[in-house]
């Protein structure tokens, strides 16, 4: 009998072995392709990466430490996939039937606007671009908000009922967001802000318009 369990122990200790040296190798190839997509923006099997990122990213990140390259790639090139795998659904569904999330820290620091149950109401003064996109995409049939926190998106969405999100945050941000959004089955794609910060941040706004009416 001790003999038996003796080698149940072994059995189950190989296996484990195996599955480590399994996904350990499944890391180093997700990370070289993520490394080349990055670099050469094209996407070799892309389901394969976002495998590794989404069942190993704390080990997938922990290989681009190592080598001195910045983990940031890994979300960078994960949003990216999200992206390309949405957008022919989030283009399908009706535009009001898409809400855009625009951060507040993109405001003006002067910014006269006051917050509301639906976020910053913007009067679009002319102090920064916020106001231009917000009309810019409300034309298009867009619902367009401001917001200061996920709280407020979590509630909009839940009144809103929307299909598919636009959301234009830091990459921490835009990452959870594509999360909530797969979590409660919408069509979610994100920009991410050129500089990030509590103010004054910045986003490619030609990037932003030419998503919009792209995807008209």
């Amino acid at each position: 009998m001790a003999f038996e369990i003796t080698s149940l122990f072994a059995i189950i200790g190989e296996a484990v072995v195996y599955l480590a040296v399994f996904l350990f190798i499944i890391a180093i190839l997700g990370s070289l392709l993520i490394a080349y997509s990055f670099k050469t923006e094209r996407f070799i099997f892309p389901n394969f990466m976002l495998l590794s990122i989404t069942l190993l990213e704390n080990l997938v990140k922990s290989l681009f430490r190592l080598v001195g390259m910045d983990d940031s790639i890994v979300d960078d090139v994960g949003i990216t996939l999200k992206n390309k795998i949405s957008f022919k659904k989030f283009r399908e569904t009706p535009v009001n039937k898409r809400l855009i999330f625009l951060p507040q820290c993109l405001r003006a620091i002067e910014c006269p606007s006051k917050l509301s149950p639906e976020g910053m109401k913007c009067i679009n003064c002319g102090r920064c671009e916020v106001g231009k996109a917000k009309k810019c995409a409300e034309e298009l049939g867009y619902n367009v908000f401001i917001v200061p926190g996920s709280s407020f998106i979590k509630r909009l969405v839940r009144k809103h009922k929307p299909i598919a999100i636009l959301g234009i945050g830091c990459i921490t941000e835009v990452k959870a967001g594509l999360e909530m959004c797969e979590k409660l089955k919408l069509y979610g794609v994100g920009l991410v802000l050129d500089r990030a910060g509590c103010v004054s941040t910045v986003l490619d706004w030609d990037k932003f318009y030419d998503f919009i009416e792209t995807a008209d």
